[in-house]
C-alpha cells in the first residue's frame, strides 16, 4: 500500500487525485499529499487529515481506535485550552507584578481551610466533568453543562478550530517552559 501511495503521490503535482482501486488506497494517497509534521513523510493511516491540527503525527499509534481518537483530540483541545489560560495568567502575573509569584500563590493562606475547599472543588469538578463526558458521549464534541458544543461566541469554524489546536500546542510548550524557568 505505501508503494502505490508513493507512486500516486509522485504523479499528484498539486491536485489529489482518487484512485479507483478501494477507499482505503484514496484515503492514503489524499492524505500522503498534505502538508505533515515532517516533510516528505507520509502519515499513518488513521491520520487522513480530516481533523483540526492533523499534521500526521502519531508516533506510537495511540489513535488507530478511531472511538479513542475523537476523545484524545478533545482532550488535547481541553488541555490547550487550560493552558492558553495558564500561560494568559502567567504573563498576565509577571507583567503587572503582582505578589506573590505564580509559582509561590498555592503557598500562600487564603483564609479557607483546606479540607471543606477541597471537598468544595471535588463537587464542582466532578459534577461539571462528568456533564463533559455525558455530553461527549452523546454528541461527540466537548461543551459545558447541557450546552454542546459550547460556543459563546459563534466562532466555531474549521479555520478556527485549526487555530485555537496550534496556539493550544504552543500554550503547553510555553506553559511547560514557564515551569522549567521557575526551577531554574
Amino acid at each position: 500500500m505505501a508503494a502505490l501511495a508513493h507512486k500516486s503521490v509522485a504523479g499528484l503535482s498539486g491536485r489529489a487525485r482518487v484512485s479507483s482501486r478501494s477507499r482505503t488506497a484514496a484515503r492514503v494517497v489524499c492524505a500522503a499529499g498534505r502538508p505533515t509534521w515532517l516533510p516528505n513523510l507520509t502519515p499513518p493511516a488513521h491520520l487522513d487529515g480530516s481533523l483540526a491540527g492533523d499534521f500526521g503525527f502519531d508516533p506510537l499509534g495511540l489513535g488507530a481506535d478511531a472511538g479513542r481518537l475523537k476523545w484524545y483530540t478533545e482532550a488535547e483541545k481541553t488541555n490547550g485550552r487550560w493552558a492558553m489560560a495558564a500561560v494568559a495568567g502567567i504573563m498576565g502575573q509577571e507583567l503587572l507584578g503582582v505578589s506573590p509569584e505564580w509559582w509561590n500563590a498555592g503557598a500562600k493562606d487564603y483564609g479557607i481551610p483546606m479540607t471543606p475547599l477541597l471537598a468544595v472543588e471535588f463537587l464542582i469538578m466532578g459534577f461539571l466533568e462528568t456533564k463533559r463526558y455525558q455530553g461527549f458521549k452523546e454528541t461527540g464534541s466537548s461543551g459545558l453543562i447541557n450546552q454542546f458544543p459550547f460556543d459563546p461566541a459563534g466562532m466555531n469554524s474549521k479555520d478556527m478550530q485549526v487555530k485555537e489546536v496550534k496556539n493550544g500546542r504552543l500554550a503547553m510548550v510555553s506553559e511547560l517552559d514557564s515551569r522549567k524557568q521557575c526551577c531554574a
